[in-house]
């Protein structure tokens, strides 16, 4: 047997699930293992490749300290593109199987940030690639880096050794606003949450109450590199330290803000500037000032990026591993953060064309305030909000996103998400059917997230303790997502019901919807 030929019967026999894969809370564990035994029948002409996409898989699966600095660039970079679309041309060609046009290209950033202090902008333009995996739906992000001491790399801030970083600004028209430091490894330090700041003097906090006629809305914030003391100031989160111990060198900070009044296309900052950035030194000096920006000023395009996947018919390594189950990882169950968000509770399945056409997600709805109709502190709810997003791990493209406030709902308040390509969604996967329809895309498998505001909120507690231990209290069981995957024809005939049937549903047809 040819090399050729041993490759296209391996990649046969992964994809139909008859090859053993390797698995672990650690997810790339099994991505790594997936492309191992790929690897071993390679062909000359994809040989390289595969090796160069295996060993990064393996290298993101075993770094440890200071390694994982290396690691988010090596994801990062633009020719995994190239990487992968080359695969994918060879497996078009000798095997038989192309899932999209067949177009890749390992581009650039195109346009630059108009706010110095934050040259990192995120948004579905410049990040909605692997490995972002970041939610599209009326989210956007700011970033910056800070060196504490002397002999600040290219690209960070320069904080002198004790000394602080004050940022000032207005409370965006937000869903969701926080600060969010990481600290050297990539781990999560403490958050400064919208609700915790306390406004400044003549201003208020409208994630608190509403504003009174003529106040202000405007706060001060600040990072201090050093230890917490007993006593903390307020509106601070104190960053000298990493979360594991030690000195901490550097802090990686994001600006994030989730459900924007103005939705997430075009880019914005929800109508008000980015915060000013200034740093101080231990004595209270002034080293550094950035004023606050518009970071998308009118006439200006804002930044894109032209890098472009394949879709990589290979298979995901957790698809047949664990179908069907959801899980709590923000980061594929790395030892490290990578920079996720601490306020965040995500939960995730994935689902595969290789179990069924049309893959059907259930739970009861939370009740979260319908911003900007409603505030967030609107009494009576259960959470501050949460979306639904879709994704292929090997492109990391978001094909997929909705906010809470447009799913819908039936009468009894739960939610039926289904989740296929345009060409498998069932004719009665919409609305007027109590059904929220997400796309697919050209790809094998995918993965769905789940991401839960706050964290910290009693119901999202409960909620992240009943998947761990898979054993859900009488009070949140219903909140639980289930899924299946089911046929096209099974969920139009209403067949899909009686997969759902184990967890107490009634197979009866849904009620008038509603959102």
């Amino acid at each position: 047997m040819s090399n050729e030929q041993a490759f296209r019967e391996r990649l046969r026999q992964m994809i139909a699930g008859e090859l053993a894969v390797a698995h672990d809370w650690n997810e790339f564990v099994g991505h790594a293992d997936v492309l191992r035994q790929l690897l071993e029948v390679a062909p000359d002409a994809i040989r390289d490749d595969l090796r160069f996409l295996h060993d990064l898989m393996a290298n993101a699966r075993d770094a440890k300290g200071a390694q994982v600095l290396g690691i988010f660039p090596a994801l990062t970079d633009p020719q995994l593109a190239n990487v992968e679309g080359r695969i994918s041309d060879y497996i078009a060609l000798h095997c038989g199987i192309r899932l999209d046009d067949g177009r890749y290209e390992a581009g650039r950033t195109i346009g630059e940030s108009h706010t110095p202090g934050w040259p990192g902008v995120g948004s579905p333009l410049t990040n909605n690639r692997f490995p972002y995996l970041i939610d599209t739906s009326a989210s956007n992000y700011f970033s910056t880096r800070f060196w504490h001491g002397v002999g600040a790399p290219p690209g960070f801030l320069p904080v002198p050794e004790g000394g602080r970083v004050e940022l000032r600004g207005e409370f965006p028209y937000a869903r969701y606003f926080a600060f969010h430091p990481s600290d050297f490894d990539t781990n999560n330090l403490a958050t400064l949450i919208d609700v915790d700041l306390d406004p400044d003097p003549g201003s208020g906090n409208p994630f608190r109450a509403a504003l009174k006629e003529g106040e202000g809305r405007r706060f001060t914030a600040q990072l201090v590199f050093s230890p917490k003391p007993s006593e903390p100031a307020r509106n601070t989160s104190y960053v000298g330290e990493k979360r594991s111990g030690g000195r901490n060198p550097a802090v990686f900070l994001i600006y994030r803000t989730t459900g924007s009044v103005l939705g997430s296309m075009p880019p914005n900052n929800t109508g008000v500037p980015v915060p000013s950035i200034t740093i101080y030194d231990a004595e209270g000096r002034q080293t550094l000032h950035f004023d606050e920006a518009d970071p998308y000023p009118a006439g200006s395009t804002p930044p894109y990026e032209t890098t472009r996947f394949a879709s990589l018919p290979i298979p995901d390594a957790r698809a047949l591993s664990w179908p069907e189950r959801f899980d709590v990882k923000s980061n594929w169950g790395l030892p490290y953060d990578i920079l996720a968000s601490a306020d965040i509770l995500y939960v995730v399945t994935p689902y595969t064309h290789r179990l069924g056409e049309v893959f059907v997600c259930r739970a009861k709805g939370f009740r979260t305030p319908k911003t900007p109709r409603e505030p967030v502190y609107t009494p009576g709810m259960d959470i501050r909000g949460y979306t639904v997003t879709t994704y292929n791990f090997w492109a990391g493209i978001c094909n997929a996103a909705v906010i809470d406030r447009d799913v819908a709902l039936d009468d009894d308040g739960w939610y039926t998400l289904v989740v296929s390509s345009e060409a498998d969604r069932p004719n009665n996967a919409t609305p007027e059917h109590g059904v929220t329809w997400l796309d697919w895309g050209p790809y094998l498998d995918g993965q769905l997230t789940f991401r839960f505001l706050l964290r910290r909120d009693p119901m999202i507690s409960a909620l992240h303790d009943a998947i761990v231990s898979g054993k859900p209290g009488a009070a949140i069981a219903p909140y639980v997502p289930c899924a299946k995957h089911v046929s096209k024809a099974d969920f139009e005939s209403g067949k899909w019901r009686d997969a759902f049937a184990s967890r107490g549903e009634s197979p009866s047809p849904a009620k008038n919807a509603k959102k």
